[in-house]
């Protein structure tokens, strides 16, 4: 290995004599080559060592590159798992909020169906104090006196209706105190009176609609304008054609009554089966009621007054049968009007609203046609209850006529006007008193004006 160079440099270069440096001056016995050797080594060492020195940088500096890449994705592995933890959070508390609103939702639910449960035991208790009292008095003659001639069911239905007509005409009249001219604030106050008036919200709109419409044209400029155009509005409504099925022209015509309890279905029976008799006609009750308490025994005493014939069952039997029986019996021997009676059942009861199903294709089987009327017994004094119940009703039921009862006394009378509106379903009688001339056929332009004059 020629390693010349080094001595060469350190002679020529730096000017130092490295043979004599060390063996004189440091008292060495050293060769030149074996110096040399040394040398260099000393420089491979050298070299190498600045090697190492290097390596080893670079190796500490990719290291904390590495540390920090790894610091980087460390703080983003965090921010992904709080922004999922904070996802997570929102979403209990959204499922938190909506289970709480479902129970508010049942809770109120259940306060509803307690209260409605408790007016029907009310209307139930009053309804049959109303019918021993028509029984015991209405039905049976008074042998010592002759009662006076009757009021016309006009006069009636208007004295009936007062409380009705207080409310809206008084309530319309309140609205326009003072005022020269009709503006918007006026038809609001007059949409709040329509809502109180139980006419119901879809009939409601209808009516102002027309009076925005009217008030835009400048047709509507005062209270005497805008009292005509409420009362046209209502005749337009409640002036409809509805063709109903007679006993001249069905033989046996058969009239199914359905409704809840307490709405006056047992009593109504009773006084439309009295009015076929006194027309002549066979009239033949079935006593579908086979649950309720001495129903049987009610209606059978109500076919006794009004000299109807009777088909029943003892309490507890199947319906169905019953109505079975009672057509068939209707067919055979010739009757003209058969009446069937059902149980009262609630819309929430399921199984017997199928019951009310089962009855009517029991009825088909001898009948195809038939029942030919459905009617829907409705209380008015229960309000917007009763458009209630005829939405449920109608859904188990072709419902062809309604039968309002106990429209006297009650300042609730407009929902006949909603329930004609909403569900175009013809309202076939009204009844305002306990006697059987207090229960007619609907006449729309009567019950109109009962409303306004």
């Amino acid at each position: 290995m020629d390693l010349t160079f080094i001595t060469q440099f350190l002679n020529e270069d730096l000017g130092i004599d490295i043979v004599q440096f060390l063996n004189k001056d440091l008292g060495t016995d050293l060769t030149e080559e074996a110096i040399l050797y040394i040398l260099g080594g000393g420089v491979f060492f050298f070299l190498l060592s600045i090697f190492f020195l290097i390596a080893l940088y670079r190796l500490l500096a990719k290291k904390g590159d590495g540390e920090e890449i790894s610091e980087k994705g460390t703080d983003k592995q965090l921010a992904k798992l709080e922004k999922a933890h904070l996802k997570r959070q929102k979403q209990e508390e959204k499922e938190q909020k909506a289970l709480q609103e479902k129970k508010n939702e049942a809770r109120l639910s259940q306060i509803a169906e307690e209260e409605r449960l408790i007016q029907e035991k009310l209307t139930k208790i009053e309804e049959e104090r109303r019918q021993t009292k028509v029984l015991q008095s209405d039905l049976i003659p008074d042998q010592e006196e002759t009662p006076a001639e009757p009021a016309s069911f006009m006069e009636r239905l208007k004295q009936g209706m007062a409380k009705t007509r207080s409310n809206l005409i008084e309530g319309i009249g309140g609205i326009v105190l003072g005022k020269k001219e009709i503006d918007e604030d006026t038809l609001d106050d007059l949409e709040e009176l329509l809502y109180t008036a139980d006419i119901g919200p879809e009939t409601t709109n209808r009516i102002i609609e027309v009076l925005h419409h009217k008030l835009a044209r400048n047709e509507l400029n005062d209270p005497k304008t805008l009292r005509i155009t409420v009362q046209e509005e209502i005749i337009k409504i409640m002036e409809k054609s509805y063709p109903s099925a007679t006993v001249d022209h069905t033989k046996p015509l058969v009239l199914l009554f359905i409704g809840v309890n307490g709405v006056g279905k047992t009593t109504t029976i009773g006084k439309i089966a009295a009015q076929y008799q006194q027309a002549g006609k066979r009239v033949l009750m079935g006593a579908g009621d086979t649950f309720r308490a001495a129903a049987i025994e009610q209606l059978e005493e109500w076919s006794k007054r009004a000299n109807s014939d009777f088909v029943s069952k003892k309490a507890g039997s199947d319906p169905s049968s019953v109505m079975y029986e009672t057509v068939s019996k209707a067919i055979q021997e010739n009757y003209d009007v058969v009446i069937c009676d059902t149980a009262g059942r609630l819309h929430t009861k399921a199984n017997l609203m199928e019951e009310l199903k089962k009855m009517i294709r029991v009825i088909k089987k001898v009948i195809p046609d038939a029942p030919h009327e459905i009617f829907l017994v409705l209380d008015a004094t229960t309000g917007q209850n009763a458009i209630f119940q005829v939405r449920e009703f109608r859904e188990i039921a072709e419902i062809t006529g309604l039968i309002i009862t106990k429209l006297d006394g009650t300042a609730k009378g407009g929902v006949v006007i909603g329930i004609v509106n909403e569900f175009d379903i013809p309202v076939r009688y009204i009844g305002v008193g306990e006697s059987i001339q207090d229960l007619q056929p609907f006449n729309a332009s009567e019950f109109t004006e009962s409303l306004f004059t």
